[in-house]
């Protein structure tokens, strides 16, 4: 190809005059919204590709839309962010795409056994093989191991045979292995370095009794690389067990979006079952990713220790592991596992490795910016120009490495909670029309932003819709508030009596703290160590008594099994629960404690510093209407403050009067107004028409 110069001259002018064409007014506030910077050095004026380290990702949105570059002029810089788009989160950082294939004839092999006193025989099996005299077209040679036996595990050692019979090691991660069953897997490629020898030398190593007998073939592949992986370690919140499981709960940096879990233990030998849920505000309540991590000590450990998981929204994670009847795994260590992104630029400097520009990062304050320039990225499949131009983004010869500098405060940084624009009192509202408050001390914020979880007691006097829900200051103006509905499970200890038995049927009333209470499961736990019987669960509805069955089927508890049986129920809102198990001439079951599963809703005040009421129970209440829904994700995108909460009390000033003026009171007086007019309407009608019929009569 002839035009790689006129093609990278091309790229660079665009970039340089996308990057004139930036308003250089902006800048002066723009780079006030970012409160952490570090210089950039590039080598010389042109394309440049920086890595991100963690500690920009670390204190940035997922997204990245709180980054960016200004040149020395104090001008903002465009950029595209290769992300990492080209490769899968499960595999490395290299995309392969296989051209052309070579088979390789075996010119010499030979077998050898070592017999040992602590083991099995250890079997050597040595190949030297005829390499092509052609490069590959494109990227390096991958080796290809072909061999017959279902399962293995071997020990891989490579080594180039010189025209002078020199020989090299070739460094290589070590190991092939093939494992069948419900996981299976296998690592039959091994990557080449560039190779320029006539021949190579591939040594086998295994314990197993018999031998692998392999062929051997050469598949050229590109190697694209778009950046690395990172590992960020997570910190451990809290961790328990309970039910055979361990659970532990992981604090997740706001610009940590992990491709995988990776889980790391000096457990040797395992296999647990992994569900990974989101936690937090804007966490969605379904699980961010499951699988089994596993793990067996051989010759070469094998295993499987990192879980993919899908995009993360809330501030922390939680893991619980399936560890059954096994201990729990020892000195667990969790780290998150994403595709390290790079910034691609170009920047005119004077000299060599000099200061070019200035990275300005985190805040969480600034949205994406639309360069026009993440359209020159390749996608899986570019072709013609485009993909002459994105092959020359993963160039070193064409684009150079930066590098940044230590990070320091940007000086220029405006303090000002990010959430200022929303820390405004709204309409006033009549607390006499609430039946219940609460005090709240609201700390100081350092974005505006701060949390109140909700309690089961708060759920009881409030309507189901949450709507009679107010946060108002000491002259009863109201303050804007998002809710999470659901934003964390906690299960609340329910109070069972001695069953009433009637005809082999137990009946169990089961009393919570409060009612009405919404829940979605029940977990029973006993001390018998087998059963399987017939139940119900039956509850009067909240609102309008109705009695309902909310779930049937059978309790079974599997003999040895010492977990507790749960009960999973659609959420409902009950005043009141009845467990009928079928005993037979069993006698009745003695449970421990039962515990039922609530979801708490959490509220996120934009508010200053002070002291306010939470007001309570009002059902005729509209639901408020607070603008603030409209900017969600940038609110709940902030870090929070937790409020301080008192007691949940009375309300002293509540009037039944105010509460009349709630929602659907006027509505409710004209139809009295209607129906008594059509009332007296009839009489006088009913009365007029007697009279003319009486003198008829």
């Amino acid at each position: 190809m002839k035009r790689p110069g006129l093609i990278l001259s091309t790229l660079a002018l665009a970039l340089l005059m996308a990057g004139t064409g930036v308003d250089g007014a902006e800048p002066a506030e723009l780079r006030k919204l970012f409160p952490n910077e570090a210089e950039v050095f590039v080598e010389r004026t042109g394309l440049s590709n920086l890595v991100l380290p963690a500690e920009v990702l670390i204190a940035c949105r997922p997204d990245l839309s709180d980054l960016r570059l200004f040149d020395g002029d104090g001008r903002e810089v465009p950029f595209m962010v290769d992300a990492g788009r080209l490769r899968a989160p499960t595999r490395d950082s290299v995309e392969m795409i296989f051209e052309q294939s070579h088979e390789l004839p075996v010119v010499e092999a030979a077998r050898s056994e070592t017999r040992r006193e602590d083991g099995p025989p250890l079997r050597r099996e040595t190949f030297e093989l005829d390499m092509p005299d052609d490069s590959p077209p494109t990227g390096n040679w991958v080796l290809v191991v072909e061999t017959r036996p279902a399962e293995f595990v071997a020990r891989l050692q490579l080594e180039s045979i010189g025209v002078d019979g020199v020989t090299a090691a070739i460094d290589t991660d070590g190991s092939i292995f093939r494992l069948r069953g419900a996981r299976s897997i296998e690592k039959l490629r091994v990557p080449l370095p560039p190779l320029s020898v006539p021949r190579l030398r591939v040594v086998l190593e295994t314990e197993h009794s018999f031998w692998l007998e392999p062929a051997f073939r050469l598949e050229s592949a590109r190697k694209l690389e778009g950046g690395g992986r990172v590992a960020v370690p997570l910190e451990v919140l809290s961790s328990r067990g309970a039910d055979g499981r361990t659970i532990v709960d992981l604090s997740r940096p706001r610009g940590i979006a992990p491709d995988l879990l990776r889980i790391e233990t000096t457990t040797g030998i395992f296999d647990r079952e992994v569900v990974v849920w989101d936690q937090g505000p804007a966490s969605a309540d379904e699980p961010l990713g499951s699988g089994r991590i596993f793990r067996v000590e051989a010759l070469v450990p094998v295993g499987e220790q990192e879980v993919t998981l899908h995009s993360a929204r809330g501030d922390r994670l939680r893991i619980e592991i399936d560890d059954g009847d096994s201990p729990a795994l020892e000195k667990a260590r969790f780290a998150a596992v994403i595709r390290q992104p790079s910034m691609i630029f170009s920047i005119t400097t004077d000299g060599s490795d000099e200061v070019a520009g200035v990275l300005r990062f985190g805040g969480g304050r600034a949205h994406a910016p639309r360069y026009d320039l993440a359209t020159l990225l390749p996608v899986r499949t570019t072709q013609g120009k485009r993909a002459e131009v994105a092959a020359l983004l993963y160039d070193p010869a064409s684009v150079r490495p930066a590098r940044l500098g230590p990070t320091r405060r940007n000086t220029t940084y405006d303090g000002a909670p990010a959430l200022g624009f929303a820390m405004h009192a709204g309409s006033a509202i009549d607390r006499r029309a609430f039946s219940h408050l609460r005090t709240l001390l609201v700390p100081a914020a350092a974005e505006g932003l701060s949390r109140l979880r909700l309690g089961p007691e708060d759920l009881a006097v409030l309507s189901d819709d949450l709507s009679d829900l107010r946060v108002a200051d000491d002259d009863s103006n109201q303050w804007s508030y998002l809710l999470e509905r659901e934003a964390v499970a906690e299960f609340v200890l329910l109070e069972v009596e001695d069953p009433e038995q009637d005809d082999g049927e137990s009946s169990y009333v089961l009393r919570a703290p409060v009612w009405p209470l919404r829940f979605d499961r029940i977990l029973l736990d006993t001390e018998a160590g087998f059963f399987d019987r017939e139940f119900r669960l039956e509850a009067e509805l909240a609102g309008n008594g109705e009695e309902k069955t909310l779930a049937r089927g059978r309790l079974t508890r599997p003999l040895g099994d010492p977990r507790a049986v749960g009960i999973d129920v659609s959420p409902v809102r009950v005043e009141s629960v009845r467990l009928f198990v079928v005993d037979g001439d069993d006698a009745p079951l003695a449970f421990r404690s039962i515990r039922a599963r609530v979801m708490l809703p959490e509220l996120y005040l934009t508010a200053p510093a002070g002291r306010y009421s939470l007001l309570l129970g009002a059902p005729d209440a509209n639901a408020p209407r607070y603008e603030l829904e409209r900017v969600r994700d940038v609110v709940l995108a902030v870090n929070s403050a937790t409020i301080a909460v008192g007691p949940l009390e009375r309300n002293a000033d509540f009037s039944l009067q105010a509460r009349l003026k709630g929602r659907g009171f006027s509505q409710q007086v004209l139809l009295w107004v209607v129906l008594i007019v059509a009332v007296l309407i009839l009489v006088y009608l009913t009365l007029r028409l007697a009279r003319r019929e009486s003198p008829g009569s």
